[in-house]
């Protein structure tokens, strides 16, 4: 599950409450340890005699987790409340150790999301509106969703994905529409974004969660911002990107990395700058168009150098690549 909150709050639960290795940090105050029969015990007893019952740790912060034990490791609830608070902000459920349930909630009270571990492989998730009514309720297989319900802020179905395949609607808590994604074998296959006001921010491809495609980004008023190409969720090839409705530069990208020529423009046509690039490195003829006359600066792998030093390192390199190849050299 790809969630901030609960990554954060279970390292931050492991830190605090691994029962075999108590060790303060900086942020502990104070913790208490309660026997299940509910009277206090030592850190000490509670060590070597390996109590079932809470521990109760104060933070600096002013956040609270309280962690049910049983034969050392977690077993039960554990809670943390929000900053100088008893309202509770996150919860999990333990079962000998095993995480099987969490959940978060908002300031009032209210549920935002919920996880529950339904068996080795699948998992389900629940969202809620700030009001408290459902916003979304799935069913994962490892990263595969398998079925979804959505529903608007007033409680109706407005999309699902069964088996796998569907539409996929994403609000925020108040219910302003965030994104809409088809969905196909349990993958999204393209993701359609929006502003607040529900224009179009962005359209994409994806295959198995990862950007592969083409990609166009507007602004609010509907302009082109860039048509980007990706393969495996990095830049692949030429994208151009735009500024009020005009293109203003065309950067070619190798795996990510920029590599080829990038080229400016002004009021979308005139070329300004052609600059050579390779590995994300300046590497070439940089070419400037001051009154349409060209200036040229040269580059060899990000350093400015003359015109003679890049072709004498060329030359260098043509050498080098033409050696005898040895693993023993390699290595050096």
């Amino acid at each position: 599950m790809n969630n901030k909150l609960f990554t954060l709050l279970g390292v931050l639960g492991l830190a605090l409450c691994g029962c075999n290795d108590n060790k303060q940090d900086e942020n502990v105050i104070s913790q208490r340890y309660i026997h299940k029969y509910g009277y206090a015990v030592s850190q000490e007893e509670w060590e070597s005699k390996n109590f079932p019952g809470q521990i109760i740790t104060n933070l600096a912060d002013g956040v609270t987790v309280t962690t049910t034990v049983e034969n050392g490791i977690k077993h039960g609830p554990t809670t943390h409340t929000f900053p100088h608070s008893q309202t509770v902000q996150y919860y999990a459920l333990y079962n000998q150790g095993n995480k099987v349930k969490e959940v978060s909630y908002d300031p009032a009270g209210f549920p935002v999301e919920e996880w529950i571990q339904l068996s080795p492989t699948r998992y389900s998730i629940t969202m809620w509106y700030k009001e408290g009514s459902p916003m979304l309720v799935e069913e994962f297989v490892g990263e595969e969703l398998l079925e979804g319900q959505y529903f608007t802020a007033s409680n109706e179905l407005e999309s699902r994905v069964e088996k796998g395949a569907g539409v996929r609607i994403r609000r925020d808590r108040t219910g302003v529409l965030l994104a809409k994604e088809m969905f196909q074998e349990g993958y999204a296959v393209q993701k359609d974004t929006f502003y607040p006001n529900g224009a179009p921010e962005s359209t994409a491809s994806y295959f198995q969660n990862a950007l592969n495609g083409q990609k166009r980004t507007f602004s609010q008023t509907g302009e082109p911002l860039a048509i980007e190409e990706w393969v495996n969720d990095k830049l692949e090839g030429k994208s151009t990107y735009f500024r009020n409705g005009n293109r203003y530069v065309e950067i070619t990208y190798h795996d990510g990395l920029k590599d080829g020529v990038e080229r400016h423009f002004i009021d979308g046509e005139i070329v300004s700058q052609e600059i050579a690039w390779i590995n994300n490195y300046k590497h070439g003829q940089s070419v400037f168009y001051a009154d349409g006359k060209p200036e040229s600066q040269w580059f060899y792998l990000g350093e400015l150098v003359t015109k003679r030093k890049f072709d004498e390192f060329n030359r260098l390199d043509e050498i080098i690549s033409h050696l005898p190849y040895s693993e023993e050299n390699s290595n050096r």
